[in-house]
Order: C-alpha cells, then structure tokens, then sequence
C-alpha cells in the first residue's frame, strides 16, 4: 500500500495543475452534447432493445451484443468483448396477501405489493406450491430485532426500517437501511423465521416494491425473502398495531439456475504519447429485471459511451489511452469487474484513473476524489472547480470511486466516481418504474459532458 501512494504523490506532484484545461474546449463538450442528446438516444436504444439485463438472461445477451455493436460502428481503436461466467437467478410467481379475522370473526384479505429479493429461494413448492402462511412481527431496527429475538420462530419477520430522511446524501440512507434487506434473511432465519419481508429502499411512499441482491450466511437455513412497497410497509405496520396476530399468506417461485456466460464489453482509442497507461470510464450493463434499468446502470453505460466519443467527434488526441468499459453482472457479485481486474489488461500496461457513473441520471453535482488527491495536490481540486462549477460540479468528496472499478488495484491509480444528483435516484432503483421515462435528456447530457471534461483535465495533467 505504501508503493502505491508514493506512487500518486509521484503523479501529482509533478504536474502543473491546470494550465492545458481549456475552457473554451470544454464549452464546446457540453454544447455539443447537449444540442445532439446523442447519449439520450443510445440509451432509449438500448432500453428498447434489450430491455431487462439480470445476468445471463436474453436480455443480458442482447445487451452485450447492443453495446459492442454499436460501439463497433464509432471507428475506435480496440472493441472487443470479454467472457465473464456469471451467476443466473430467476424469479417465479411472487404473493402476499394479509389475513386477519375481525370481531365478528369475518377474515379481511388485502393483497400486498412485494417481489422477491435477488437470490431468494422460493417458498416450498415454488410457483406450484401451497407457498407459506405465518403470524408477522414488525421488526422496526437492529435494536428491535434483539429484543424480539424470542418471538420469530415460526414467524414471517417484517423488517420495516426506513431510510434516515434526515440524511442528505440519498446514498448515506441507503446504506444505513440497506443491512435488512442484504442480510436480514439470515439474522432473522437464526432465531426460527421462516420467511422474511422488508421494507423498499427509497424515501417516497408509492406503490412500488425495490428487488436487490442478498445473500445468506453460511451454515444458516435460507428462508424466502421479499421487498414490500412503502405504502403497504407504513399499512402493515399500522394494521399489527391494532391486530398482533395478522398473519401473512406469502408465494415466491424464484430459483438460482445455475451459472451462465455474459461478457465485458471493451472499447478504446489509444493514447498519442503514454498509449500503455489507461484512463478508464465505465458503467454496468447489466440491470435488475423489474425495468429496463435506464438509470442503474444504463444511465452510467451511456455516460461511458458518450464522454469518449465526443471528446473524439471534437478531434481531441488523447495522450493516454482513453477505455470504455461495460462491466457485466454489477448487481449479483461483481463478476465483470473482478474478471476485467485479474485480465482486463495487456502485460506492461496500467491503469493510471477510473471513474465509474453508477449513481442514476441526474443532473452533474460533481466527482468523488482519492484522499491522496485531497491531501496531497488541493491546487487540483481548485482547477477542476473553476473549469466545471459552472456546469454544476461543485462537490468534490473524498473516496467511493464504484462498486466496478474499484477492482481495480494497479500501483498509483486513481479512482474516482461521478456523483450525480440523487435525491430521487431511489424512487426507481430497482424497482418496474426504472425505465427511460424516468430519464430527463439534459440532466444525462450534462453528466456525460462532465465526465468527458473530467476525463480532458486528467489526460492533460497526469
């Protein structure tokens, strides 16, 4: 780790900080990106064509064959794909209806909006079977869980943690909620649950339930595991106010197939003076199968495609090799990135930066920077503020470059994420409403404008 930062501190400082960024090259990025939308445009593309890309299903398929394809028509030095075994799940039917019986001893049954959590295993007998009918326990927090420790057995836990709407940064909220729904499963199958149910990741109550990946702990039993939307969480909870004893009639058909073949999908111009060192951009093709993911990722899949290309319609010569790289299977363990890290590369050739747009379409709020940068060259962050605040990148945080790239361990590279704005990100990730008309053109175009300009300052200063 040392050889690594003595490394970085070797690359920024050593250059003069700024003094090739043009700005007046810049405007030309983003008004030709925003007066052609062509970033827009492969990503309705795409949407269209492919549609859902859960890995290792046809719509993954037709995904890499889209993107290498149409890369393949843009006149770049390499396009190449590279196979990446990946694993493939598939969901099945997916019910829950509440049961209870009132004074008069009549049952009321409401029909609840769930879908089951990527990597579930289905309800006994799959979408055949009589599925699992259970009592449920609210299970409100980490806290909650403990105490309530001698009331799951045999129960349907409902964990119903909201995320924090006190915190700013949308992803910062995700994250504190995110543990019910990565491994609230196995915590609550080890104190006798048999299924579990949580609450959707989003702040806004809609009728919309958010699928993701989670795992099971090892030597645990593996119980079925389903989102709720947040309009039925908030209901269920005020109905087990009143009425301890609802109880739960839940169906999942979902089931792991087995392993599949996907693919990188690779594209590069090389560099006119360092064509050995790599600036990288990328995004995951894949996406969950309820939309068409246009925001996760295919908003970060055509800022990708789309910084390269209009530095290179603009006639600029790199001097290190500029790379796009669509990483396969993000959402279900990382597969692509891992593969692209061990081989992605040549021998004698390295990564000196990789920036990752993995956070939705939003308009440009600005970029996260390694510590080494922060600490070490403040003057680079100064530059960078005075070439692109006006275009709406003012927020230059520390760390959290990308699930992909940051994979990606050569000595002295850079890793960096694109930080769009995400106060509404979380109301389609993941969820059947992630399609392209969750998209606005320009706030896209503006993203795949910065990651370009972004791309330019590093190409003339590292």
């Amino acid at each position: 780790m040392k050889r690594i930062y003595i490394a970085i501190a070797i690359i920024i400082s050593t250059t003069t900080v700024g003094q090739e960024a043009d700005p007046s090259f810049v405007q030309k990025i983003f008004q030709k990106s925003l007066g052609e939308q062509q970033g827009y445009y492969w990503l309705k593309n795409l949407c269209e064509e492919a549609g859902p890309r859960l890995a290792g299903s046809k719509g993954d398929d037709q995904g890499v064959m889209w993107a290498y394809e149409t890369l393949d028509t843009l006149g770049y030095d390499l396009v190449q794909k590279q196979l990446v075994d990946v694993r493939h799940w598939e969901r099945g039917v997916e019910t829950a209806t509440y049961i209870k019986r009132d004074k008069q001893g009549y049952r009321m049954m409401k029909k609840l909006n769930i879908t089951a959590l990527g990597g579930s295993v289905s309800t006994p007998g799959g979408n055949e079977g009589k599925g699992i009918k259970a009592e449920v326990i609210e299970i409100k927090n980490r806290e909650d869980l403990y105490a309530k420790r001698m009331e799951l057995k045999g129960k349907i836990a409902f964990f119903n943690e909201p995320m924090d709407p006190w915190l700013i940064n949308t992803g910062s909220a995700y994250g504190k909620a995110g543990w019910q729904r990565w491994g609230g499963a196995s915590e609550a199958a080890k104190l006798g649950a048999v299924a579990s149910i949580n609450r959707s990741l989003t702040h806004r109550l809609d009728d919309f339930p958010h699928t993701g990946a989670m795992t099971y702990q090892p030597g645990v039993k593996k119980i079925p595991a389903a989102a709720i939307s947040t309009n039925d969480a908030e209901w269920l909870s005020k109905e087990l106010e009143k009425n301890t004893e609802g109880i739960i009639h839940l169906t999942i058909g979902a089931k792991d197939i087995g392993r599949r073949n996907s693919n990188n999908v690779i594209a590069e111009i090389k560099g006119s003076e360092k064509p050995d060192e790599i600036i990288l951009v990328g995004g995951h093709l894949d996406s969950w199968d309820l939309g068409t993911g246009a925001q996760d990722d295919g908003a970060g899949v055509a800022h990708a495609m789309h910084a390269v290309w209009l530095l290179k319609e603009l006639g600029y010569k790199p001097k290190h090799t500029l790379r796009i790289v669509l990483f396969a299977n993000e959402e279900f363990g990382l597969d692509g990135a891992r593969k692209y890290a061990k081989e992605g590369l040549e021998k004698g050739r390295k990564h000196v930066l990789c920036i990752e747009s993995d956070g939705g379409s939003g308009a440009p709020r600005g970029f996260s920077l390694p510590r080494e940068i922060h600490d070490n060259n403040p003057s680079m962050i100064k530059a960078l503020d005075k070439l692109l605040a006006r275009y709406g990148c003012r927020e230059w945080t520390q760390g959290g470059s990308g699930a992909d790239v940051s994979q990606i361990v050569d000595d002295g590279v850079l890793l960096c994420g694109y930080r769009a704005d995400s106060q509404r990100y979380f109301d389609y990730h993941h969820t059947s409403q992630d399609d392209i008309k969750s998209v606005h053109p320009r706030e896209l175009e503006l993203g795949s404008a910065s990651i370009a300009a972004f791309i330019y300052f590093f190409d003339q200063n590292l």
